[in-house]
């Protein structure tokens, strides 16, 4: 049997791959002078806080100064059940409900939309 040739990573527009996690902590580790375990601790008490501060009890938004904010909005449930016609094929169908669910936002800051332009 014949294997199938993996497929290639997805490649940006300009031929460029994204960095990888630890990539990322490489070269944090070596700008700061610090170790690799160092860093992955530092990243990860940055997403313990950013879940602190956008889960339920906390205020529901983050703002990494300079790059982003990071707001949690929650969507409530919808009840299904309801007959619709597809405007398309002219079939009738019924809709299906949907679960609350918290939907996670992150827009770029000021600073980093103008570091970009």
């Amino acid at each position: 049997m014949a294997k199938t040739p993996a497929k290639p990573a997805a490649k940006k527009a300009n031929g460029k791959k994204a960095m990888t996690k630890s990539q990322f902590v490489a070269r944090l580790a070596e700008k700061a002078e610090i170790t690799k375990k160092q860093v992955d601790a530092v990243l990860d008490e940055i997403i313990e806080v950013i879940k602190g501060e956008v889960a339920a009890k906390g205020p529901g938004k983050f703002v990494f100064p300079n790059l982003c904010r990071v707001t949690v909005t929650r969507k409530p449930a919808v009840k299904g059940g309801e007959k619709k016609i597809n405007r398309l094929t002219g079939a009738e169908y019924e809709t299906k409900p949907k679960p609350a669910y918290n939907q996670v936002k992150l827009r770029p800051v000021k600073a980093l939309k103008d570091a970009l332009k």
